[in-house]
């Protein structure tokens, strides 16, 4: 395990042992990834863990745990994956943020919280000039965050995704640039 950043309530840190049997327990839950296309198997989930541990190791970056500092809990994921679904061909394979928090942690912030400090990243050390994010335009928890993160929607980029059902369609894709999240910064007090 390795610790990638910390905000004031949070540990960001790569997978250690048990994350993937705390992740079938309570993020891979019908209300946690009701707008993911439900609960996935067990296989899938070691594949998207792999994925991760791959990313970490070719690329320098992935999703990372969240861990609240508080009690230790393993509450959910954030970081940056990379665009692989049938989205338009000029994103695909670009940087993606995104976040999963398990039920009990909703409304307290913690998501707003870990992908400030995975921008951070992205445009600090990681050097990405931009990273995109999507969501289903049926899930506005999310669309709202990358709103309240200073991203733009780029509707010219929404798609159709045959992964998931009609209720989770279109697929809505923001995006923020480097300059534009340095900006903002700088207007902050």
């Amino acid at each position: 395990m390795t610790i990638i950043a910390e905000t004031e309530r949070l540990i960001l840190r790569t997978e250690q042992p048990g994350d993937q049997d705390m992740w079938l327990a309570h993020m891979n839950t019908p209300a946690v990834t009701s707008a993911l296309g439900g609960p996935r198997t067990r296989e899938d989930i070691a594949d998207n863990f792999a994925r991760m541990a791959k990313d970490w190791e070719t690329r320098g970056m992935s999703l990372v745990m969240l861990e609240r500092k508080s009690d230790g809990m393993l509450i959910g994921d954030s970081g940056i994956a990379f665009i692989d679904s049938p989205a338009p061909p000029s994103i695909q394979g670009q940087p993606q943020i995104g976040w999963l928090l398990r039920e009990d942690c909703w409304g307290q912030g913690y998501a707003q919280e870990a992908a400030r400090a995975v921008l951070a990243l992205a445009f600090g050390p990681w050097d990405l000039p931009i990273v995109y994010a999507q969501t289903s335009l049926s899930n506005p928890r999310s669309w709202v965050l990358m709103e309240k993160l200073g991203m733009q929607r780029r509707t010219e980029l929404d798609y159709m995704d045959d992964r998931y059902p009609p209720a989770d369609n279109p697929t809505v894709v923001y995006d923020l640039h480097r300059t534009d999240w340095i900006n903002a910064r700088k207007d902050q007090p």
